[in-house]
């Protein structure tokens, strides 16, 4: 945002602040998308949707109400849009994303989804990584994933000598991701990865990009335990979102912001990590996907003793705040 610009959310900013009236002076939420310039003396009236990539030139005045498309290059009094502002951004890159997937035990499904996850995401963007965590498996996927990083070298490895439980091959995956997006996804072949560009669609303007699922392949006893697990966190911390889910998009710098203090043998990570990046106030949205049923191995992640650790990490959690 150049000096001397201005954006507008009232009829008239000086009489807002002089009378203190807000309420009673016409307004209108205005929004800009991510990656705008706008330019010296510029105005952006009120009610305006400036889409993503635009240039707004020096002097003009983007009329009240306005939907300006992404990549619009606007000009004049009254603004009107006059061609692409592509060839002024040539030097700006796509945002890059470290695709990260955890896997314990999943010989079976881990080299076909990398592969579905590099067709994917290669559609995407051509700044991209593979981050894959080995939590201490005792099958060969420690051997399979070490073969498919020597054949490419946008796939890096992590190797845990043992098995550190959830929280702890959850900070392995996202706090040594290295691109600006960081999007985390099973092994176990149940995510569909022709739905990652609707997250990277969707977290234009936002933190994070949480996916909850409008379909769920879930057994009973599994539903039952992760439905009460969910109720008590809303009971506690009260966070709006619809399911804590372990596949979502969101920006390294969030991640890298936040530190988490559960232990690894928990599944106490993403429900201290939601919480506390709400509380720091970022910005997220839901993104609704299918799941797939698992079609080789076996499910991971709510046996008893990790069911009370997460239990108890919430209730130690809850009695710091």
């Amino acid at each position: 945002i150049s000096s001397g610009a201005q954006i507008l959310t009232h009829s008239t900013v000086k009489r807002c602040i002089s009378e203190g009236r807000y309420g009673d002076i016409d307004n209108a939420p205005t929004t800009i998308g991510e990656f705008c310039f706008i330019g010296t003396n510029a105005v952006v009236l009120k009610g305006v949707d400036l889409g993503h990539h635009s240039v707004v030139g020096a002097g003009a005045v983007v009329s009240e109400g306005m939907k300006v498309p992404p990549y619009s290059l606007v000009a004049g009094v009254p603004g009107k849009i006059i061609g692409s502002s592509k060839k002024f951004l040539k030097n700006i890159e796509d945002e890059s994303i470290t695709i990260s997937i955890p896997a314990y035990n999943e010989e079976k499904n881990i080299e076909k989804v990398v592969d579905e996850a590099i067709k994917e995401v290669s559609k995407i963007t051509k700044d991209y990584e593979i981050l894959l965590v080995d939590d201490g498996s005792k099958d060969k996927t420690g051997k399979i994933i070490d073969e498919l990083s020597k054949k490419n070298k946008r796939i890096r490895v992590i190797h845990h000598k043992v098995n550190k439980g959830f929280t702890g091959a959850m900070k392995s995956c996202l706090y040594n991701a290295k691109k600006h997006l960081v999007f985390l996804a099973p092994a176990d072949g149940q995510f569909d990865f022709s739905q990652l560009k609707s997250f990277v669609d969707a977290i234009r303007g936002y933190d994070m990009a949480i996916a909850y699922r409008v379909d769920n392949e879930k057994k009973l006893l599994r539903k039952l335990s992760s439905k009460a697990i969910y109720f008590l966190y809303q009971t506690l911390f009260k966070i709006p979102i619809k399911e804590i889910s372990t596949v979502f998009l969101w920006r390294r710098r969030v991640i890298e912001s936040i530190k988490i203090e559960a232990e690894d043998r928990s599944a106490m990570f993403l429900y201290e990590f939601f919480y506390k990046a709400l509380k720091k106030r970022y910005k997220y949205v839901e993104v609704p996907i299918t799941w797939r049923a698992r079609r080789n191995g076996t499910p991971k992640g709510r046996n008893v003793i990790t069911i009370l650790k997460t239990l108890e990490g919430m209730i130690k959690l809850h009695m710091k705040l």
